[in-house]
């Protein structure tokens, strides 16, 4: 699995069902995440790279179908909205009766939702990250009695060691200036994709460099847009002050690092990156994406409506009060402990698992197959799987 909010939610629930006598299995094409999963005992199914077109559905369908028919299943667990109609044309055609599917809804742009909601009735359930989601999924037409809240969560912050700090310094030029103060931060952490705008956030970058000069700001994660983002900052003049690091699984600690995490979405469905700036007491600023209200409504942050000057204006504010990012930083540690901790989600889904494999046939445990956008995940329960 390569680096992604949705494939870190997969890591987690893989490791959670494991330690909770489950066997599980990992469907997709391998990236760095798989690491992240080395000593968990898991089942490793390679699925095709995904692909939008006939032909490379076809192949994904293929290998799905496949390893319901070895692996047989007891839910199927998709987290994205194509594989929520895969694994459902995969169960039908592979076993006997269909195990039951639930789609996971990350995000997806506003305008595609009407579609979505007509592929995600392949599924026996959705659980939607978000209420943003929730809401626009119902009303365009999902039965409401199918659809869930069930929000990403994330671990504890583990505090940067000082060493670890220095290295990132380091490493990112994060050094002292003038009169050894350490400069202002502002991190993004995301694809560089349409959706994420980034082209906003380094307009408001440009803005803030005028208005405090120190400021450095650290583009953290890869697409197709690098090279015209790259060119973008060389011509708004910051090219000096805009570090693009490319696809990190360290990403947390420089979001520890930051004094604000910023998004520039379109939209978002709950931001995982967000969470864990949260978890570790980094403010975030954001445009008024769906999926960022809520979360920021808490005084744990800060939305802002209008363009990239906004944006800016919002952001200096924030870099010259100490006081008020401290008092963020308290609601946002508090914030996600109480409402957004990795047991509460996994809890969720396991409920959700039972529900659904009750509707089939009273088993001895909830038993997943989850699907994600580059890699897919599969479990049954050790009992389960010991009679079979």
């Amino acid at each position: 699995m390569e680096v992604g909010g949705a494939e870190r939610i997969v890591v987690q629930i893989v490791k959670g069902l494991v330690e909770r006598g489950n066997q599980v299995g990992l469907m997709g094409s391998r990236g760095s995440l798989d690491a992240d999963l080395a000593d968990v005992p898991h089942d490793r199914f390679i699925l095709p790279l995904p692909s939008r077109s006939a032909v490379g559905v076809a192949r994904v369908l293929v290998a799905m179908r496949s390893v319901v028919t070895t692996f047989k299943p007891d839910v199927i667990h998709a987290q994205n909205v194509l594989h929520a109609a895969l694994a459902g044309a995969a169960g039908r055609v592979a076993s006997r009766p269909r195990p039951p599917v639930l789609a996971t809804f990350h995000g997806l742009n506003p305008g595609e939702v009407r579609i979505a909601s007509k592929l995600f009735r392949a599924a026996d359930a959705v659980a939607c990250v978000s209420e943003d989601l929730l809401n626009a999924l119902v009303s365009v037409g999902f039965p409401a009695s199918r659809a869930h809240l069930i929000r990403n969560a994330v671990g504890a912050a583990v505090p940067l060691t000082g060493e670890r700090s220095e290295a990132l310094d380091a490493e990112l030029k994060l050094g002292a200036v003038a009169g050894g103060q350490r400069p202002p931060v502002v991190a993004i952490v995301g694809r560089l994709a349409p959706e994420k705008d980034h082209d906003r956030f380094l307009r408001a970058a440009a803005w803030v460099a005028g208005q405090l000069p120190a400021t450095r700001f650290l583009v953290v994660g890869d697409g197709k847009l690098r090279a015209d983002l790259q060119a973008l900052a060389r011509e708004l003049g910051i090219a000096d002050k805009v570090v693009f690091t490319l696809a990190r699984n360290d990403a947390r600690d420089i979001i520890a690092k930051s004094d604000l995490l910023v998004f520039s979405s379109k939209w978002e469905g709950l931001s995982i990156a967000a969470l864990e700036a949260l978890a570790c007491g980094t403010p975030v600023v954001s445009t008024d994406a769906p999926g960022m209200s809520s979360l920021l409504d808490t005084g744990a942050g800060e939305i802002v409506r209008g363009g990239p000057e906004e944006l800016g204006r919002a952001i200096v504010a924030l870099l010259c009060d100490e006081d008020r990012r401290a008092a963020m930083g308290h609601i946002g540690r508090r914030l996600v402990a109480e409402e957004f901790s990795l047991p509460a989600m996994l809890d969720s889904y396991v409920r959700l698992y039972d529900g659904l494999v009750c509707r089939r046939v009273r088993r001895d445990g909830p038993l997943a197959i989850s699907a994600q956008r580059g890699s897919d995940i599969a479990a049954r329960s050790e009992r389960d799987s010991q009679g079979r």
